[in-house]
């Protein structure tokens, strides 16, 4: 059993999420704070911290973590996953706080339905989120949860790898039924590699699961095309890096491209089936939407066709500072924030 009764615990249930615990670890050891890390990926880089003021524990699959964390004993469990308490993840009598640290600025209606009400707290990354979780306890007569002002930890150490030509069309869709590349995927990338641009295809990850047929039909019809590049990594950086206009979901990429890269983006917007997703409970237009109309584009399916006209439109966009501190809190220091306030709630239990 993982007894650790009265300490701090961290659990990561992959290495694509490191990049949001790191800033916030980096600032803990700096107070000299303990912390326990546990984590479902034998290839986590956090199982590296090295430190006295740090265990680190391999906790086996998911499904195997899972269970441990069940039977957990801590004083407060800081997490990014969600639906707490809704599928097989639990929470513990061992455990007096769960804390979810959110991993994408995106607003609440893309989460699944009670992905946060379970928590004690959450640390949100604008003031979208905040609004939008009150709204869904208002909504449910739910417990009122400790909202922090926090930020989005991964933006700090965000680096433009300016060494890189911007000269391509990102093509970046989320994935499922929320994803516009099993109806339109293929005519959107012929369409702008016609008019002679250079496209970088960069699938969600999941993608190559849940869409795996339309994505192995892609690779195959475009792959020994000179410009079409498929970008597999993990870390969407060198991709945006290389982008001169983005063409996204209306996802957390967005958020990236214009946040994090300044990037004219372009969003597609399909019905999907919102049963089973926040946006089923909340009416109002996400701030993805939002951010868009102010510093983008927002198109439907069926504007596909003129896509090479709107791609000449949008390139002309610049897009200001101002916008970063309306869409995000504490912009390149909320690692500092987010462990200032773990340490102040672990304080108060």
């Amino acid at each position: 059993d993982y007894d650790f009764t009265n300490k701090l615990v961290f659990f990561n249930e992959g290495q694509r999420y490191w990049h949001v615990f790191e800033p916030v670890l980096t600032e803990l050891i700096k107070n000299n704070q303990t912390f326990v890390y546990l984590t479902s990926d034998k290839n986590d880089i956090g199982l590296k911290l090295d430190n006295e003021f740090t265990e680190t524990y391999y906790c086996g699959s998911l499904n195997q973590s899972i269970i441990l964390l069940n039977k957990l004993k801590a004083k407060m469990c800081v997490m990014t996953t969600q639906q707490l308490d809704i599928l097989t993840l639990k929470r513990s009598k061992g455990v007096s706080h769960y804390c979810n640290l959110l991993h994408s600025p995106v607003d609440i209606h893309y989460s699944k339905i009670f992905a946060f009400d379970r928590f004690d707290s959450v640390l949100c990354s604008n003031t979208f989120q905040i609004k939008n979780l009150r709204k869904l306890e208002n909504i449910r007569n739910g417990k009122k949860k400790e909202l922090f002002e926090t930020g989005c930890t991964y933006y700090d150490n965000l680096k433009k790898n300016s060494q890189i030509k911007r000269n391509g069309i990102l093509i970046a869709p989320s994935w499922g039924e929320k994803s516009f590349i099993r109806k339109d995927g293929k005519r959107l990338i012929r369409l702008i590699l016609n008019a002679g641009y250079k496209v970088i295809f960069r699938p969600h990850p999941q993608s190559f699961t849940a869409d795996k047929k339309i994505i192995d039909e892609i690779i195959n019809v475009f792959e020994l095309e000179a410009n079409f590049i498929l970008d597999k990594s993990h870390d969407n950086n060198n991709a945006l890096s290389s982008s001169e206009i983005v063409i996204s979901s209306i996802s957390g990429l967005v958020f990236d491209a214009i946040i994090g890269h300044k990037i004219p983006t372009i969003g597609i917007d399909i019905n999907w089936d919102k049963r089973g997703w926040e946006a089923y409970s909340l009416s109002n237009a996400s701030s993805t939407h939002l951010l868009l109309e102010e510093v983008g584009g927002i198109i439907s399916d069926n504007e596909i066709n003129n896509i090479v006209k709107i791609l000449k439109d949008i390139k002309k966009l610049k897009i200001k500072d101002e916008i970063i501190n309306k869409y995000i809190f504490n912009y390149k220091s909320s690692g500092n924030v987010a462990s200032e306030q773990i340490q102040s709630l672990f304080k108060k239990l």
